[in-house]
This record gives C-alpha cells, structure tokens and sequence, in this order.
C-alpha cells in the first residue's frame, strides 16, 4: 500500500490561492489600508483627513504615511495639521489579536494652521457621529457665555418714558402692603384672644375683697394668690403675642428696606433702556476679546471631550455601531478585560513641527508623546505629551486611567505671529504682529479652569473706512492709535454647566477713560433725569407703604404696652395688699 506524504489535489489549490492572496496584497493593500484610515480619521477628528501614499512592509513591520493633511473641524479653509512623512513600528503579533500597537512613531515636518482650498468640515447629522455630538455640545457650552455689547452713543442721550408695569418696585410694594393688611389682621385676632378682661375684671374683684377683710381671712389671700396667677398667666399670652408681633415687624421693616434694593434695580433697567456705553473697564474687556477667547476655550473644550468619547475613563464598557445590515444592525459592545493589549496603543512618538510658517526661516521644534491608547485603563498610564524649545513650552496629561478622568494642557509661543482682531462695536482692526501666546486648561471631572492671553509690542491699527464717523469713534481712535502694546487675558472657572467667563485687557481702562471724558456729564444728567421719572412713578406707591407699615406697628405696639401695663398695675395692687394683711404687728 502506497503512502501519500502530500495531498496534491488539496495543497495546490491552497498555494494558489495563497499566492492569488499575496498579489492582490502588493496590489491593493497600500490603497485599502489608505482608504481606510482616512476614514476611521475623518470619523475620529470630524474634518476630512486626506493622505497621499501610504506603504505597509510587514516584514519589517513598518508602516510609512505621507503627505498627511487633517483639515480643522473649526474653520472651513484651514488644516489642523499638514505632515510631511511618518514612521511608524507596528507590533506584528498584535494585528494577528485585530489590535494596533505601535512602538514607535516618528513624524517629520508637522505644520499647523495652513491654508486649504476647500472646505475640510464634514457636514451631516451631529448625531450621527462621536465627533458631531461633541461639536454640538462645545458649541452650545459656548453659547452660555453672555457677552455684552460696547455701545457707543453718537447723539444726545434722552430719557424715554418708561412703562410702570416693567419696574419692579410697584408690585414689591404692592405685595408689602397686602402682608401689612394679613399681618394686622393677624395681631388684631392675636389681641382678642388674649381675653385679659376676666382675668382683670377677677384681680379688681379680688382686690376689692381684700381691702375689705382681715389678715385671719385665708380664704380672700388664696384668692389673691389665685388672681395673681391668672395674671402671670396672661402675662405669658400677652409675651408671647409680642415675640410674633417683634418678629413679624422685623419682616416687614426688611421688606421695607428691600424696596430700596428693588428700586435700585429699576434704576439699572431704565438705564438699559437708553442703550448707553458701559463705562466699566472689565465690561469693555469683555466686549472687545470675548468672543476670540470663548472661541479659543471652545476648541480646547472639544479636543478634550473628543479625547474622553475615544479614550473612555475606567474599565467602563463601551458600545459601537454593529455590523451594516439591512435590518436590526444593532450595536457591538466590547467589555475590556485587565491586562489585555488596548485596541489602540502608541508606546511612543518622536514629533518634528514648525511654527510661524510666515517667517522667512521657520525655525524646527521637537517634541515627545507617549501613552496615546483607546483604553487608558487597561494601559495603565496617563497619555503625556511635551514639547520645550527656547522660545516654545507645551505639555499635555490625559489621565483617563480612573473613573474619574483629569486633563491638562497648556502651551506657551514666543515670537510668533499672532491672528488679527477684528473688534467689536469699533470701526477699526488691531494686527497685533509678532507676539506671544498663551493657552492653558485644567479639566477634572466637570470642573474646568481655563487661561487664555496674548502679549504683543508691535501693534498696527487700521480704520474701517467704510463705517460711518462719529464724535466717539474719532476720539477713540486718536486714543488707540498711539497704543502699540497690547496684554489680553481671559479666564474660565466654573464647571461645564456653570461656567465663568473673565476678560481683562491694558485697552479697558484707555477706553473707559475717554468715555467717561467724553459723555460722562451727558450720561450723568441723562441718569438723573431716569431717577427723577422712576421716583416719580415709585414713591406715590412706596410712601403709603412705608407709612402703613409705621402705623401697624405704633398702633400694635402700643395695645400690647396698654394690656402688659393694665396687667402689671393689677398684680402689684394684689401683691401690695397682701403683703400689707400679712404684715406682723407687734403690740
């Protein structure tokens, strides 16, 4: 019997096929896995993500990208970051798992802030994405932020009139003289309660009898006795009825002095109704810089919740799309397990990037990431990132590695070109030129502290031609003009839901200044003459009050003084004859 070593009808096919398998590899895979991470990209940073070449070489494993362009999700003609070429290791025994684990990267000529010619922005359904929602969420985490406008008064500053049902005072007072009314009428049920005339009606019959009887009488002296009780007693209803009524006045009187508070708000919102230029310097740094600092703060609010939705805290399970299907595609939930391999984990990676691509000779910086992982807890470490140059200073922590994650970022650039402002309510444009930028953010948990500021020596100003002059805006502008520093700082504190915004600049108070030169004595008659109308149509309600409230409480008062000293007189009359009829005699 012959004994076949190989099967040849099985194994041929199989080299076949394998060798099918190896040339439709040199062919397309590059193009797949191309394909590929662009998408997973774009899905992950919600803006296109565009590659030139890409080679995979798994007998090195290694994997080189080139010509990598990520468009920001912010900004419709402008890349997030451009590189030229990246290197990466990849451990080959954990693709055999469907895990990616990179050992080391190393990524030359990244540039950040370049301009594109399209729109990198992916539209569609905020939902639809991880990458949307949190788009949606830092926008509407913006939009918290009230910032007000600088107006800038150009003619004479009148005083309309003003509606009474939009103040506050009248129904505050209103409402005070209706509680005057239930109180009194509380009191005045209190005083008739106490039914002191029994019991001074039996002390003046008692009395009576004692003048009457002899000292041996034990019978008119118990009586007294009883009579003085009755007394106390009612003493104590008459105490207690004053502790309310000292208490219920006190309210009244607060209520009384609330109404100042009430009308110094209807003095504020008759002042808003003239649409006057604040003159506080912090509200001027706040509508000048606001919205590029909240802008600033948004950004890093959606990098860092990004970062949260792909790099979960703790040892959560996490649920994704399922498998496409034309019904019921459901979600696939992936449980971690402690001490497997991340689905994702870069160990390491060497950056190369440039700044000020405007200059003349981009100078090269370098910089170091390592611990980058979609399961931090698993991995075990925070995710580091750090950067430090002569005129740079960068660090970032992820620490996502517990339940509750902690994130920090902060970032320092000397000598850079900074962006234009474009300032509100002024017709005109600062280009603060080569500068220095600063960005820090704390976020642990829900509590966010953020800082945000520009310093710059060199300053232009330029003058919107088209908007129309002004008295005003001339004068401002002959005051910023001659300005050629500029400090900005801008702050958040708070929590996601509440958060606090803080603006101040070296601006404010030069603006605030000319304002107050300029319309300070218009805009102090305009708001005297708002007093005298809200006091006009105030004090006719608010003076019966104050007056009702001072009557209540004479008349209260002095009802309560009138009984305690009917009862007072009564029991020293008992008391003093007692002692009289009990007093020795000696003969």
């Amino acid at each position: 019997m012959t004994v076949r070593i190989f099967r040849w009808r099985a194994i041929g096919p199989l080299l076949l096929f394998m060798l099918l398998g190896g040339v439709l590899w040199l062919l397309f895979a590059d193009r797949i896995a191309r394909r590929s991470a662009e998408k997973i990209g774009t899905a992950i940073v919600g803006a296109k993500v565009e590659i030139e070449d890409l080679h995979i070489d798994l007998s090195n494993g290694d994997v080189t990208v080139r010509g990598l362009t990520v468009a920001s999700p912010h900004e419709a003609l402008k890349n997030l970051v451009q590189a030229d070429e990246l290197v990466a290791d990849v451990d080959i025994l954990a693709l055999l798992e469907k895990k990616v684990v990179i050992d080391r990267l190393a990524a030359n000529g990244l540039r950040f802030g370049t301009p594109r010619t399209t729109d990198g922005r992916v539209p569609g359904n905020p939902d639809a994405s991880v990458s949307g929602r949190v788009m949606a969420e830092a926008k509407d985490w913006a939009q918290r932020f009230q910032v007000p406008a600088l107006q800038l008064a150009t003619g004479k500053i009148d005083v309309g009139t003003l509606d009474p049902r939009h103040l506050s005072t009248i129904p505050a007072a209103q409402a005070l003289s209706a509680r005057v009314d239930s109180s009194r009428r509380a009191w005045q049920t209190g005083l008739d309660s106490l039914r002191l005339g029994p019991a001074l009606d039996s002390a003046t019959a008692t009395l009576a009898r004692l003048r009457a009887a002899r000292a041996t009488d034990l019978a008119a002296l118990n009586e007294a006795r009883r009579a003085i009780d009755q007394l106390k007693q009612a003493r104590n209803r008459v105490t207690a009825l004053e502790r309310g009524v000292t208490g219920g006045m006190g309210a009244l009187r607060a209520g009384v002095a609330g109404l100042d508070s009430v009308k110094q708000r209807d003095y504020a919102f008759a002042r808003s109704l003239l649409k006057l230029p604040s003159l506080d310097a912090p509200q001027i740094g706040l509508a000048l810089f606001a919205p590029t600092a909240v802008a600033q703060f948004e950004r890093a609010v959606y990098w860092t919740q990004l970062a949260r939705a792909h790099m979960p805290p703790g040892l959560l399970p996490r649920a994704g799309d399922g498998p496409t299907r034309a019904r019921r595609a459901g979600a696939t939930v992936r449980f971690p397990r402690e001490h497997a391999l991340p689905g994702f984990l870069l160990r390491t990676a060497e950056l190369s990037f440039q700044l000020d691509l405007t200059a003349s000779q981009p100078k090269q910086y370098t910089g170091r990431l390592t611990g980058l992982t979609s399961d931090p807890a698993l991995y075990g470490r925070p995710t580091l990132f750090e950067a430090s140059a002569p005129a740079v200073s960068a660090g970032a922590m992820l620490d996502h590695v517990r339940a509750t994650a902690r994130d920090t970022a902060g970032a320092t650039v000397q000598g850079v070109r900074l962006p234009a402002f474009q300032l509100p309510s002024l017709p005109m444009r600062l280009d603060p030129g080569r500068g220095t930028a600063q960005l820090g953010v704390a976020l642990r948990g829900d509590t966010i502290r953020a800082r945000w500021g520009v310093r710059s020596t060199h300053v232009q100003w330029a003058r919107d031609s088209s908007a129309e002059r002004s008295t005003v805006g001339d004068l401002l502008w002959r005051t910023l003009s001659g300005i050629s520093d500029l400090q900005v700082e801008a702050g958040v504190t708070g929590t996601l839901s509440q958060p606090r915004l803080s603006v101040r600049s070296n601006l404010d108070e030069a603006i605030a200044t000319r304002l107050r030169a300029t319309l300070g004595e218009e805009v102090a008659a305009a708001e005297r003459r708002l007093r005298a109308e809200v006091d006009r149509q105030v004090d006719p309600v608010v003076a019966p009050v104050r007056a009702r409230v001072t009557a209540v409480q004479a008349e209260v008062t002095g009802r309560l003084a009138e009984q305690r000293a009917k009862l007072d007189q009564a029991q020293k009359d008992l008391e003093a004859r007692i002692r009289e009829m009990t007093r020795i005699r000696l003969p």
